[in-house]
């Protein structure tokens, strides 16, 4: 059986081992530290394009204009991330990337100054071009978060013709299509959500995104792709009786997508909801607790039967079984210390 491999982005200076390699055991839940790199400023998010063994990171640095790093992927070399290219991100503290399934195009969500980028790419997954290079303008509802447009993420399509954009700042999810790449149309969504990540059915008929602000994860149905939203529900991330501060990281379907997982910063845990596949709408399940702070990222294994939470605040990958049975993650089985992991991605 191939091994599998686990890479963990963090959130540390150049000067320290931003990239981590794990080996994964998908009978155990164990992790294996392989390798890392040093070098890159920020590494806070991935992206991998498996067809050409190349892996993408944004270099989020405050302030100023990002990049987006490119590397050659081999986890059997003793150096398993070697750099390939560098390209700057089009606007300031990019965090977040999306490779469209067919190869051809790298979204780049640069939060500080709301600009999108997209790049195309050549036929052998290097950044050859600028597709778009949006800044959108404009105030939100909360004046502390939303003074101006914050992308935050993308979401292709399987058939990668449409592009979903979710842009926290002004509370609206813009929408692209192919071949219009330049020209978006958008949904508002309720004021104050602070649209974060989103995920998507398998059939593209529901859209899930979470609410970072607002700590709800509101539901769409997609009528056809025109920008045709239909609000179906928000329902709640946390328990009503947690008034603390908090706020909504990241959003998942289990590989089965009979369950959908969303993450929350504060009440640091992970909310496990049932999904009614005739619907789309959510169902609470269970709570469970990340065993660390801020689980600003989280993933499943290929498999699908393991969910791994980086625990950014307090330096800990935890692996949690999933429950076939209820769908909510169980008692964790493994605990990895790993400084400020922000992104984890199975390659």
């Amino acid at each position: 059986m191939a091994t599998t491999y686990l890479i963990v982005g963090e959130r540390v200076p150049a000067t320290e081992a931003g990239l981590s390699l794990f080996s994964f055991d998908e009978s155990t839940g164990q992790l294996t530290l392989c390798g890392s790199y040093t070098g890159i400023d920020m590494p806070t998010f991935q992206a991998f394009n498996k067809g050409a063994s190349l892996l993408y990171s944004v270099s989020e640095v405050q302030g100023k204009e990002g990049s987006v790093e490119t590397f050659h992927f081999d986890p059997l070399s003793s150096d398993p991330f070697t750099f390939s290219g560098s390209k700057l991100s089009g606007g300031i503290s990019p965090c977040h990337l999306a490779l469209s399934p067919n190869g051809e195009y790298l979204a780049v969500s640069n939060y500080g100054d709301g600009v999108f980028t997209l790049y195309a790419l050549d036929p052998l997954g290097n950044i050859a071009s600028v597709t778009s290079c949006k800044r959108f303008v404009g105030v939100g509802h909360n004046p502390l978060r939303q003074e101006g447009s914050h992308i935050h993420s993308a979401l292709w399509t399987s058939d990668s013709k449409n592009l979903f954009v979710a842009d926290l700042g002004l509370d609206r999810i813009l929408f692209y299509s192919r071949p219009e790449w330049s020209f978006p149309s958008f949904k508002k969504v309720p004021l104050g959500t602070g649209p974060r990540h989103m995920s998507l059915s398998s059939d593209s008929q529901y859209l899930y995104v979470a609410g970072e602000l607002s700590n709800h994860v509101v539901v769409y149905r997609i009528d056809k792709f025109d920008s045709c939203f239909t609000l179906l529900q928000t329902i709640a991330t946390l328990p009503s009786q947690f008034l603390q501060e908090n706020t909504v990281a990241d959003i998942h379907l289990s590989s089965d997508k009979q369950y959908l997982y969303c993450s929350n910063r504060g009440h640091d845990s992970i909310v496990t909801y049932a999904v009614n596949s005739e619907t789309g709408m959510l169902t609470f399940v269970a709570y469970t607790p990340t065993l660390g702070q801020e689980p600003r990222n989280f993933t499943l294994s290929p498999s699908g039967r393991w969910l791994l939470v980086a625990n950014g605040s307090s330096d800990s990958v935890v692996v949690f079984p999933i429950d076939p049975y209820s769908g909510a993650p169980g008692v964790a089985v493994c605990t990895v210390e790993v400084k400020e992991p922000v992104c984890l991605l199975f390659p």
